[in-house]
């Protein structure tokens, strides 16, 4: 009887935040991905040759700089879905065509913050749905680039 008290004295601080709440937002996170998350693209155009490097790849962070002279340009929206304890936050980058305000596409991502859960031992690394470089993907996706026709 008193290991058990003794036990539950040691485990219930740790137990107490064991991150049930940063389970269910990483859950909430790939539901609200799965509705609209990821990339869309509207148009696709020739790759222009300010975003064309010299390896040949593609510099989709050129557009990040927003220089009036680029005839693209990004916008980014950041949206809190929710605020306090395990903070969740929709991402959303569109581009555009300058010429004639013509949208080429579009990508979101739903992030989770990293949270600390009941001490070191027991934090999480900020979560993120879709995975992966997704400006990186909505540029690809919006230019053709030579011999490409899809």
């Amino acid at each position: 009887m008193k290991a058990a008290a003794i036990a539950g004295l040691v485990l219930a601080p740790l137990l107490g935040g064991c991150g049930f709440d940063v389970m269910y937002a990483d859950w909430k996170v790939d539901r609200l991905c799965r509705v609209d998350g990821g990339v869309k693209i509207y148009i696709r155009d020739p790759l222009p040759d300010f975003l064309r490097r010299e390896d040949g790849k593609i510099d989709a962070h050129q557009l990040l700089q927003g220089r009036p002279d680029h005839p693209y340009y990004l916008s980014n929206t950041q949206t809190d879905i929710i605020g306090s304890g395990a903070r969740i936050f929709r991402w959303e980058y569109r581009l555009y065509r300058r010429a004639d305000g013509a949208l080429l596409g579009t990508t979101v991502t739903y992030n989770r913050v990293a949270q600390n859960v009941s001490g070191p031992l027991l934090s999480k690394g900020p979560y993120v749905c879709p995975s992966g470089d997704d400006l990186t993907e909505l540029v690809k996706g919006a230019f053709r680039t030579n011999g490409s026709t899809s």
